[in-house]
């Protein structure tokens, strides 16, 4: 019996043995088999070393953002997704503690992987059951988002674990969890903009920056991630939703796994399950992309032109000449396709510019690659850009923009569609542009690109060629004919019948006001007096002197920053009154007029102050390069002349709309058939200029455009007033260099009086430039006579043989007053002087 029971337990001893071994040997053999299968999955995932860990990790976008002067903060720059990125210590240890009861509660105590929770997971999967849980730890996480794709599959999964176990290696859990925390999607903003990382997430729902949120905020934050746009309060209008339940009720199975976890007490609990996180939300706010619409996009276009030159820089290019000829083939192809020059192909047109086609063609696509990449690493490399702009200066001038009640109705014009071929009827509104500019920086203060970005987004202040009209002859005719010697400003001009023939077409401009069958001139007129009326003959009397003098009179444009000249713009005499082919801008314009002020240095105008990469390094600063343009000498005379505009000329009605005094010195111009308006004015601080006009290039109102032109320009020139005194009203004056003094000579010649010029009474007494005060005595004028029957052009009262006046003489008159027609001038206008 006892040996029965003996043999029993020694088989059933035996067959547990065996058993064990069986289990043994199979455990062993299954743990093999998934190594093998493991092994076989990450076969072809290579191990990263740290240096690629880290940067693959840390390989994440953040919005860039903009400041206004003095480190306001505009904005995040327009982009997809706004991500802010921020350091562990700066976040709440409510939020912390929140993201790991809820992701991954043994966070401190594994090294990257929870076995427990991938077997529950895997199980999940393979038996097809709802996903309560990914098994994933927040390193694991943190190794999907980043290096690995969404993929839902057990190769992925094996390596993600992988890398998890090796992220858990390098990185301390710190680290591990600062990046997750700002890599973490957290759906919309009250703005309606898609959000990323704690920093935006706590700044976007509740207002409040990420370290000062509450454990009620912080577990509603932390619930995001797993289903961020069903558990987002806001809309895609950055309303707040009509039901917020879905994210309360993921918020307090947050608060409940805090407790559990210890994180917080019961007391606690209670308090936050009874949050009334309606009223907690932050208040709707539009982005700055749509508070700042003109101004954000400027700053992009600008910022991603500086990055793509920096690029260029590091690709062994030289950025400014990869740029110049990115513009410069633009430049041919609009040249091209406008038939400027006439049946010219697009290769004779490079070569009449000095350069090749195909070195422009090959630098266009390079440089407009590196644009591209700029945009891109703009919208999502956290670079700070640092504008000019003053905030409040730029807001008044948005408000007077928008605020103006004295503009012309909107027009309906008929426009061709070019992808469709077919046309249609759009409104199209009266527009203003205008600029501010510091003169001695260059800094642009303010702008306003336009009525409403919603109404158009082209902005008329910086990227939009118009006709200048008048505001072109101190540019190009009056300045550069002074640096020249070739008049001062009490040199006699004649406005009177102008005549050549240009390819086959009569040429006879006329003065403000003329019409078909009337043509209105004012006879002999000084320089001063013909700027100040802005008549027209006198003006194309100089430039015709001064392309025969020069050749070269659109290089004085070049050099002060008008780079949109096409064609023959600057050497055809229309020029001279603002007909060129394509127009400039109103800061090229205006930027050109700070030229006089800067005593004829010219200071290109500049909105991007610093560029500061994500790093915190200092990637750009602007540098000002003045060029020296014209002497001080001829500049001032030049800004002594544009007083006169305003004093009793053409301008004269805009000090009185001022809230303050200074001494301003400024030009108007009107383009043809009244479709440009313009006024720029400068003092010794600032200048500033206004256009107005139709986006379509339709006619003003002629009897209102002025008075429209006239009172925008000083609503922003008040407004800013109002806002800085100091620098719209500077207490100096435009200071008169050595060099000018006031002078008595024949205004004919510009030499010496002689008697003759003295009865002729073209005698002047005005300021001159002592380089070319008179030596010497030319005469210009001869006697004339009556005819020796009494007839002819004889005065009434004179006998034949007499006297009756003078003449000019005919070499004199072919020299300096070519085209000069006296023969149809009204005998009225010509005074002693004979015909």
């Amino acid at each position: 019996m006892i040996r029965t029971i003996l043999s029993v337990e020694n088989r059933i001893w035996n067959s547990f043995l065996i058993f064990l071994s069986v289990l043994f040997i199979g455990f062993f053999f299954a743990i093999g088999a998934v190594s093998g299968y493991f092994a076989e999955l990450v076969r072809n995932q290579p191990v990263p070393d740290y240096k690629t860990l880290s940067r693959d990790i840390n390989d994440y976008s953040e919005s860039s953002v903009g400041y206004f002067a003095g480190n306001i903060p505009i904005g995040k720059m327009n982009s997809d997704l706004i991500r802010t990125k921020t350091a562990l210590k700066d976040v709440s240890p409510n939020l912390v503690h929140a993201v790991i009861a809820t992701e991954d509660e043994l966070f401190y105590h594994h090294h990257g992987v929870v076995p427990k929770a991938v077997i529950r997971a895997s199980f999940e999967q393979l038996l097809n059951e709802p996903q309560v849980t990914g098994g994933s730890s927040i390193t694991q996480q943190l190794v999907k988002n980043q290096i690995l794709t969404s993929e839902v599959s057990f190769a992925r999964k094996a390596k993600e674990i992988l890398l998890a176990l090796r992220v858990e290696k390098f990185f301390s859990k710190d680290q591990i969890l600062e990046d997750y925390l700002n890599i973490a999607t957290f759906g919309r903003d009250r703005s309606g903009s898609n959000i990323a990382g704690a920093e935006a997430a706590a700044e976007g729902i509740f207002g409040v920056a990420a370290d000062k949120l509450d454990i009620a905020q912080a577990a509603f934050i932390a619930g995001l991630p797993q289903d961020p746009f069903v558990y987002t309060p806001f809309t895609k209008q950055g309303d707040v939703k009509t039901d917020i339940t879905a994210g309360v009720g993921r918020a307090h199975e947050v608060l409940q796994r805090m407790y559990d976890t210890g994180y917080i007490s019961k007391s606690q609990l209670d308090a936050a399950l009874n949050y009334d996180y309606r009223s907690h939300f932050a208040k709707p706010q539009k982005s700055a992309a749509v508070d700042y619409p003109y101004l954000m996009k400027e700053a992009a276009d600008r910022s991603q032109t500086i990055l793509a030159k920096l690029a260029a820089q590091q690709e062994s290019y030289d950025g400014d000449t990869l740029y110049n000829d990115y513009m410069a083939y633009q430049k041919v192809e609009y040249e091209y396709s406008r038939k400027l020059y006439g049946s010219k192909s697009a290769e004779e047109i490079a070569k009449l510019h000095g350069t090749n086609l195909g070195t422009l063609t090959g630098h266009y696509k390079i440089f407009n690659g590196l644009l591209q990449t700029a945009a891109h690493r703009l919208a999502t490399g956290g670079y700070k850009i640092y504008t000019t702009i003053n905030k409040p200066i730029y807001d008044s001038m948005q408000h007077v923009a928008q605020n103006y009640t004295g503009y012309s109705p909107d027009k309906i014009v008929t426009v061709g569609s070019s992808r469709t071929g077919k046309s249609g009827s759009v409104k199209d509104p009266m527009q203003v542009g205008s600029i501010l500019i510091e003169n001695r920086t260059g800094r642009i203060i303010s702008f306003v690109g336009g009525r409403s970005f919603q109404q158009s987004e082209y902005n008329y202040a910086t990227n939009v060629p118009r006709q200048n009209g008048s505001t072109m002859k101190p540019l190009l005719v009056y300045a550069p004919a002074m640096e020249l010697g070739l008049i001062q400003p009490g040199s006699i001009l004649p406005d009177l019948p102008y005549k050549r023939t240009i390819n086959g077409q009569v040429y006879q401009p006329t003065d403000y006001g003329s019409t078909a069958t009337h043509q209105i001139y004012h006879g002999f007129e000084t320089a001063r007096a013909a700027l100040a009326q802005s008549d027209n003959v006198p003006a194309v009397s100089v430039f015709t002197r001064l392309n025969s003098v020069t050749g070269r009179a659109p290089d004085y444009l070049k050099k002060m920053g008008i780079t949109t000249l096409a064609g023959s713009d600057g050497y055809n005499i229309s020029a001279a009154l603002g007909g060129i082919a394509r127009g400039i801008t109103v800061e090229e314009n205006t930027n050109a007029f700070t030229t006089f002020a800067n005593g004829g240095q010219f200071v290109d105008a500049y909105m991007i102050d610093k560029i500061v990469d994500g790093s915190g390094h200092v990637i750009y600063r602007h540098e000002s390069a003045p060029v020296r343009v014209f002497s001080p000498q001829t500049s001032y005379l030049m800004v002594d002349m544009m007083r006169d505009v305003l004093k009793y000329g053409t301008g004269a009605r805009l000090p009185g709309s001022l809230q303050f005094s200074a001494d301003w010195a400024g030009k108007t111009g009107t383009s043809q058939d009244w479709r440009d308006s313009w006024l720029v004015a400068s003092n010794p601080n600032v200048t500033l200029g206004v256009w107005n006009g139709y986006a379509h290039n339709e006619p003003m109102n002629p009897l209102t455009y002025s008075t429209q032109t006239r009172q925008l320009w000083a609503g922003f020139a008040n407004g800013a007033y109002q806002i800085d005194p100091q620098l719209m009203e500077p207490a100096k004056r435009f200071e008169q260099p050595p060099g000018i003094v006031r002078h008595t000579f024949c205004g004919i010649t510009d030499e010496q009086a002689t008697p003759m010029c003295q009865a002729a009474g073209f005698v002047k007494t005005d300021l001159m430039n002592v380089k070319y005060l008179p030596n010497r005595t030319i005469e210009a004028l001869e006697p004339a006579f009556a005819s020796p029957s009494g007839k002819g052009n004889s005065p009434s009262h004179t006998q034949p043989g007499q006297i009756s006046g003078f003449r000019i003489k005919p070499d004199f008159l072919s020299t300096y007053f070519p085209f000069t027609d006296l023969q149809s001038a009204d005998p009225a206008l010509l005074g002693k002087i004979q015909k």
